[in-house]
């Protein structure tokens, strides 16, 4: 089984801001996606989507928040994809910064009205996708977001 894979992409791009030009990589070093048109320039690689237990260890969540990885494990499950075979997500305009001592810090988005990214497909793929529910990551404001699929 073949999937995107954020240790490959990173280490065969020698970055951790992804942008335009850039390819993302799946497990077996096969060209997945190339980034064809970027406006912010500020997206994440190194966080997994967020999950029940995510907000049950780190904001003592009882449950019931909504998640990323919740999200994605009903969509994909009608395609045979098991939860346990959702990667570590491209989570594009989450702006993560790294602190010197190697702390990770989540902002507000840097992205705007009007701003994209376009992905080009490299490969025939199944693709899910899901809006962020993490407060913090997308600055406390739960609006929709648009996206074309051509």
């Amino acid at each position: 089984m073949e999937w995107l894979s954020s240790g490959r992409t990173i280490d065969y791009n020698n970055t951790i801001s992804l942008t335009m030009g850039h390819r993302l990589f799946s497990n077996r070093s096969r060209v997945m996606f190339t980034i064809d048109e970027d406006t912010v320039g500020r997206h994440d690689f190194l966080y997994t989507p967020c999950s029940a237990e995510m907000f049950r260890l780190l904001y003592d969540d009882p449950g019931g928040h909504p998640s990323c990885f919740g999200n994605l494990a009903r969509a994909l499950a009608g395609y045979g994809i098991d939860p346990d075979r959702i990667p570590t997500t491209f989570n594009i305009f989450m702006n993560v910064r790294i602190a010197p001592g190697g702390d990770l810090t989540i902002g507000p988005p840097e992205s705007g009205p009007g701003d994209r990214i376009e992905l080009r497909a490299e490969m025939d793929l199944i693709v899910g996708l899901t809006a962020c529910s993490a407060e913090l990551s997308n600055n406390h404001r739960f609006k929709p977001i648009d996206y074309d699929i051509v």
